[in-house]
C-alpha cells in the first residue's frame, strides 16, 4: 500500500468547554503533527490535572482536514493511520461517525473508504481527542502528539502490519527468514495471484528471493501465507551493529503488480533462561536499562523525530543498552530509531487492567478494548528487532490474584503469542499494598509483606504464564524467589536511584536477572517532586508528590532539557564503561545537615566550586565519583591527602577556598583519571550553541539551541538563576523555551524563561527554508547570538 502523510496543515479548535461550544468557536488555528495542545496551556495550582500531571490543564480539540480523493480511489482500500491521540478520539469522514477509540498510546487504524467522495468535492476528515483529568498517573498530553497518515491500496492489497518477518533459523552461513503474509481482496471471484518476497541487504542489494502461488479468498477474508527465504552469510542485528535488512513483498497476477509492501528488520536470535539469563544471538547481554515516560521535556508529548532520536542518543552516551517504555506502547517514530541505533527495548501496554488508578483511566475501558488494543501494538511492533519482550501491564491491582487475576494474566499472555510468539511476555510486579498502607514513606517495607511469606503465594499464579517476572524495586527477593522458582526469569523492571549500585550487584551476581531499569532514564513531566531531597534542618513536611510549582519528577538520570544529573555519570562507571573521575559537592549551607527522599533521590550534589564570597571558609561537602581504590582530593595545587573508595565513592569536607578543586583516582598506587572543578567569576555573556547547523524547513524538524551564562573565561556559572529573553529572525517558529529546573513558574510557551544550574534550552522549528537568527539576551550581559539554516 502507498502510505500519504497528513502531517501538516490542519485546522484546529479547542475548548475546556463541553464540545457543542467547540463545534460553534468561529477562530481556528492552523497547526502541523505531532501536536500537543495541553503544553501550551497556562499552568496555575488550580489546573485540572494537579501533580500526576504537573499541573498542566485538560481539554478538548477538534482537528479538521480537507482530503482530495482521486476518482482513481473509488472501489480502492483507503486506511486513516493514528500512531497515537489523547484520548477518546472520534473520527469521522464527512460527518459520518466512523470509528471510536479510547485508549491514549495505542496506535490504530479506521478504514475510511465508505465515506469518501469521489466527485471533485472536497472530503473533511475530523478528528476528535479529549484529555480529561486524571486519566494517566504522569503528564499525558493532548491531541494528535503522533503521526497521522493515509495508506491507499488496490482492491487486492496487503495492509499495514499484515507481514510478519521473523528469523527462527540463523547460523554463521544463513539465515532463514519466514515471512508471514496475509491477503485483503476486494474482488468477488477468487484470483490467482504470485506472492514474492525479497530481502535486500543494508546496501539495497538483492539478498535472497522466493515465490509461491496464492489463490485468494472471496472478498473480505484475508489470505493467509508462509514463505521462507534464505540469506547467505547473514549479518546479525546488535547493539553495537544494529545492522538492518529490508522486506519486500510483491503480489502479481501476471505481470500486474496489484500491491508492494517494504519497510526494514533485523537478523537476530534471542533466549532467556535461569542459567543463562538473556541471551541475544548466543551471546548473554545484561539490561543496562532505564524507564521512559512519553513526553518530550519542554515539548510535551509530542513524539517528533529528533526529539525521540536525541533522547536514545543521550542514554547510549552514557551506557545504556535497554529502555522500557513506561507503561504504553512507544511512537513508532522511537521503534525506528532504536532499530538504527541499536537500543533494546521492552515493550508495554497496560498500566490499568479493570482496576483502576486514577479515576477516568483506562480501566473504564480495558474490558471491551484490551484485545484489540493489544493487536494493534504487537501487529505495528513485532517486526522490529529492537523489541525484545511485550508487557502485559505494570503494578497491574489484580496482581494479587483479586479479580481473576491470574486468569486475566493468562489470558493476555496467550494473546501476545498468537501474535507473535518470538518474543518474551512480561509483567511488571511491585508489592502488595493493603487498605492502610501509606505509599511513599516506607516504601521498601511495603512491598515485602513476609510474615508467611504472602507476596510470593498471592503473586505465584498472576506470574505463572509469564517468560520473564518483571521486579519493580524488589531486588531483596532475587535469591529467595529462585530458590522458589528455578525456573523464572527476573527483570528488574523497576529501582530507585538511592540503592542503585546494590540493585547492580544483584544483576551481576544472579544469572536469573538480566537487567535492572532505573526509574527514570530522562526527567519527565507529572508525578512532581518524587525525587527531591529533604533536609532535616528544614523542617519541611514530606510528600510523596510536591505542592505547585514543582512540575516534573526530579527522580532521572537527566534533565528535561538533556543535561547529565550526577547520578549518571555514577552509573556509567558502575556499568563499567568509564574510568574517568567525577567531583560534586553538596552546597555548604547544608554542611553537617541530614538529607533524605522517597527512594527516587540521589544526593543533593552538583558540579560546583563557585559559592560566593561569604561562603569562604566554610566546610564543603565534596564527593568523587570515580574508578580504582582510592581518591585524592587537590586544592588549588595542594593534597589535602586520599580518602578510599566504597562502592565506586570517595568523601571528603573541605573549607571553601575559590580556585580550582581535583579529585584524583589511584589504582595500585597508579593514577587513572582525574575530574575538577573551577571556581567561576562574574556573569558576563550568554552563549547560545545550537546542536546541529542545518534543519529542515518543513515545520516538522526541531532544532535544540543549549543556552549557557559564562564567565569571561567560558566557565558556566552553575548557581546562576537568571531570567532570560530569546528572539528569533527569518523562518522559524519557537517549540519551548525553558529550563531543566523542576520546580518554577516559567511557562514553556513563552519566549523567557530562567536559566537553572546557568542553562536553558531553545527548541525551534522553521516554516521555510532561509537563514534563522537567535539572539539570547538578559541584563547587563553580552547577548549570545546564533544562526542555523533551515533546508
Amino acid at each position: 500500500m502507498k502510505q500519504i502523510s497528513l502531517n501538516t496543515d490542519w485546522e484546529f479548535y479547542e475548548s475546556d468547554e463541553s464540545m457543542s461550544f467547540v463545534f460553534q468557536r468561529p477562530e481556528a488555528v492552523t497547526v502541523n503533527l505531532p501536536h500537543d495542545f495541553i503544553i501550551t496551556k497556562p499552568r496555575s495550582p488550580q489546573a485540572a490535572g494537579g501533580p500526576g500531571n504537573g499541573y498542566f490543564g485538560q481539554g478538548e480539540g477538534v482537528y479538521r482536514k480537507e482530503l482530495e480523493a482521486a476518482k482513481s480511489w473509488e472501489g480502492k482500500t483507503v486506511l486513516l493511520d493514528i500512531d497515537g491521540a489523547y484520548m477518546n478520539s472520534e473520527i469521522s469522514v464527512n460527518e459520518e461517525l466512523l470509528a471510536l477509540h479510547p485508549y491514549g498510546y495505542t496506535p490504530f487504524q479506521v478504514d475510511i473508504s465508505s465515506a469518501l467522495r469521489f466527485d471533485g468535492r472536497k472530503n473533511i476528515l475530523k478528528i476528535i481527542t479529549q484529555s480529561r483529568q486524571p486519566s494517566s498517573r504522569w503528564y499525558s498530553g493532548g491531541g494528535l502528539y503522533r503521526s497521522v497518515s493515509l495508506w491507499l491500496g488496490e482492491r487486492i492489497c496487503i495492509s499495514p502490519w499484515d507481514v510478519f518477518v521473523t528469523t527462527p533459523e540463523v547460523t554463521e552461513d544463513s539465515a532463514v527468514a519466514e515471512f508471514a503474509v496475509s491477503l485483503t481482496s476486494c474482488e468477488e471471484e477468487e484470483r490467482e495471484l504470485t506472492l514474492v518476497c525479497e530481502v535486500l541487504d543494508p546496501e539495497g542489494k538483492a539478498a535472497g528471493t522466493a515465490s509461491r502461488q496464492v489463490k485468494t479468498s472471496r472478498s473480505g477474508e484475508e489470505t493467509p501465507c508462509r514463505i521462507p527465504v534464505t540469506v547467505e552469510k547473514p549479518r546479525r542485528w546488535e547493539p553495537d551493529t544494529p545492522v538492518l535488512y529490508t522486506y519486500r513483498v510483491l503480489v502479481k497476477e501476471g505481470e500486474k503488480i496489484w500491491d508492494t509492501a517494504e519497510d526494514t528488520f533485523g537478523i537476530r536470535t534471542i533466549s532467556v533462561d535461569p542459567e543463562n539469563g538473556f541471551r541475544l544471538n548466543g551471546r548473554t547481554v545484561k539490561l543496562k536499562g532505564g524507564c521512559l515516560h512519553h513526553d518530550n521535556g519542554l515539548l510535551g508529548a509530542c513524539a517528533y523525530a529528533k526529539a525521540e532520536e536525541r533522547k536514545i542518543r543521550l542514554l547510549q552516551s552514557a551506557g545504556y543498552n535497554a529502555v522500557r517504555i513506561s507503561h504504553y506502547p512507544p511512537s513508532l517514530t522511537m521503534l525506528k530509531i532504536c532499530d538504527r541505533l541499536g537500543m533494546l527495548l521492552l515493550d508495554e501496554c497496560f498500566d490499568v487492567w479493570r482496576l483502576g488508578k486514577v479515576p477516568m483511566d483506562y480501566h473504564l475501558y480495558f474490558e471491551d478494548w484490551w484485545e484489540r488494543d493489544m493487536e494493534w501494538m504487537v501487529k505495528r511492533d513485532r517486526n522490529h528487532p529492537c523489541v525484545i519482550s511485550y508487557s502485559i501491564g505494570n503494578e497491574i491491582g489484580e496482581r494479587d490474584g483479586r479479580n481473576d487475576g491470574a486468569a486475566w494474566s493468562a489470558r493476555l499472555s496467550e494473546k501476545i503469542r498468537s501474535l507473535d510468539p518470538t518474543r518474551f511476555v512480561l509483567s511488571a510486579i511491585c508489592g502488595i499494598f493493603g487498605e492502610d498502607t501509606e505509599v511513599g514513606t516506607n516504601f521498601e517495607a511495603n512491598i515485602l509483606e513476609d510474615k508467611e511469606d504472602g507476596w510470593k503465594e498471592k503473586t505465584k499464579d498472576y506470574a505463572a504464564p509469564l517468560d520473564i517476572v518483571g521486579y519493580n524495586y524488589l531486588n531483596v527477593r532475587y535469591e529467595k524467589d529462585h530458590e522458589a522458582f528455578p525456573d523464572r526469569v527476573i527483570c528488574a523492571t523497576e529501582t530507585h536511584a538511592c540503592s542503585t549500585y546494590d540493585y547492580w550487584e544483584g544483576v551481576k551476581k544472579y544469572p536469573w536477572v538480566i537487567g535492572d531499569f532505573i526509574w527514570a532514564a530522562v526527567d519527565y513531566l507529572g508525578e512532581v517532586g518524587v525525587g527531591q531531597v529533604y533536609w532535616k534542618k528544614e523542617n519541611k513536611p514530606f510528600q510523596f508528590m510536591a505542592a505547585y510549582p514543582w512540575r516534573t519528577s526530579w527522580q532521572s538520570d537527566f534533565l528535561m532539557t538533556g543535561e547529565r544529573r550526577p547520578q549518571s555519570f555514577y552509573r556509567e562507571l558502575m556499568w563499567g564503561h568509564t574510568d574517568k573521575t567525577w567531583l560534586f559537592t553538596t552546597h555548604p549551607s547544608h554542611y553537617g545537615d541530614e538529607f533524605y527522599g522517597s527512594g527516587w533521590h540521589w544526593p543533593d550534589v552538583n558540579d560546583d566550586w563557585s559559592f560566593g564570597s561569604e561562603w569562604e571558609g566554610r566546610m564543603v561537602s565534596a564527593v568523587s565519583y570515580g574508578p580504582g581504590e582510592e581518591a585524592e582530593f587537590i586544592l588549588n595545587g595542594t593534597s589535602l591527602g586520599r580518602v578510599p573508595y566504597e562502592r565506586l565513592t570517595a568523601k571528603m569536607d573541605i573549607s571553601y577556598t575559590p580556585g580550582i578543586l581535583e579529585a584524583v583516582s589511584y589504582r595500585e598506587g597508579k593514577e587513572i583519571s582525574r575530574g575538577s572543578l573551577v571556581t567561576a567569576g562574574e556573569a558576563v555573556r550568554i552563549l547560545a550553541e545550537p546542536e546541529q547547523d542545518t534543519l529542515k524547513g518543513d515545520g516538522q524538524d526541531i532544532c535544540y539551541i543549549r543556552i549557557m551564562i559564562t564567565d569571561e573565561n567560558g566557565v558556566r556559572l552553575p548557581a546562576e538563576e537568571r531570567e532570560i529573553q530569546a528572539e528569533l529572525t527569518g523562518p522559524a517558529v519557537p517549540a519551548a523555551l525553558g529550563s531543566g529546573n523542576p520546580c518554577t513558574e516559567d511557562q514553556i510557551g513563552q519566549m523567557s524563561c530562567h536559566t537553572f544550574h546557568g542553562t536553558a534550552q531553545l527548541i525551534i522549528k522553521a516554516s521555510e527554508a532561509g537563514k534563522i537568527g537567535i539572539a539570547v539576551r538578559s541584563g547587563g550581559l553580552q547577548t549570545g547570538y546564533a544562526a542555523v539554516h533551515a533546508v
